[in-house]
């Protein structure tokens, strides 16, 4: 893992110190992995221009299905997922067209349980707010996952203390490909400056879901 995306496993991870070795080891891997698909963003563009608003989602509990160990398994065994880019190519992120009122609100309550679930130590559950081919392009590369990886999964290991919190969802909008967009400013107790975020949603049997998270790790001083 390179530099860069080794810092942002250590600003996305929120584990609790009170736990053994061994599972603060599994769960670090399980819940910083949204850490391999970050890029840096180009700031030229309009999408981090932006000006963010407050969120007005109150604070949700993760109480969505967790994936289940066979619901992975036979994800990552097959051959014909589609996966999202991980990267922009170093191109803008396009800007799109204004959302409209629903699709807004429904991508800002999946970001608010989705960090509800990473907050709370359950990455089974914030799994099943992510599309299959995100989720693919994710696991794939953690090689076979054991049975004590699972059971490790399946604990919750909340740190009330370091989770963080969402400062600003904006810029929410229909991108040209068809998925939807937003822009996403998260606060960690534990990082000095706010973090954005470019979260992608795609529609799956009726309903939207995560397609890909762009973190963006260095900011251009006005």
């Amino acid at each position: 893992m390179t530099p860069l995306l080794c810092r942002v496993a250590q600003e996305v991870a929120t584990f609790s110190g009170r736990h053994n070795a061994t599972l603060t080891r599994i769960r670090r891997i399980a819940t910083t992995i949204l850490g391999l698909g970050a890029v840096y963003v180009s700031t030229a563009g309009p999408v981090l221009s932006v000006p963010a608003t407050p969120s007005s989602v109150p604070t949700l509990v993760c109480d969505v299905p967790a994936r289940t160990p066979d619901q992975i398994a036979d994800l990552l065994a097959s051959t014909e997922i589609a996966t999202p880019a991980a990267t922009t190519d170093g191109e803008t992120l396009p800007e799109g067209v204004p959302a409209d009122a629903d699709a807004a609100g429904t991508m800002e309550r999946i970001v608010h349980l989705w960090l509800a679930c990473q907050n709370s130590g359950e990455p089974l559950r914030a799994w099943s707010l992510f599309s299959d081919g995100y989720l693919y392009r994710l696991l794939s590369r953690q090689g076979e996952l054991s049975g004590q990886y699972y059971r490790a999964l399946a604990t919750p290991v909340s740190a009330a203390d370091e989770a963080a919190v969402v400062l600003a969802i904006a810029g929410e909008r229909l991108l040209p490909d068809g998925r939807y967009g937003a822009t996403v400013t998260l606060e960690y107790p534990s990082v000095p400056m706010p973090k954005q975020f470019f979260f992608f949603f795609t529609e799956i049997e009726g309903r939207l879901v995560i397609d890909g998270i762009l973190g963006e790790i260095s900011f251009s001083v006005p």
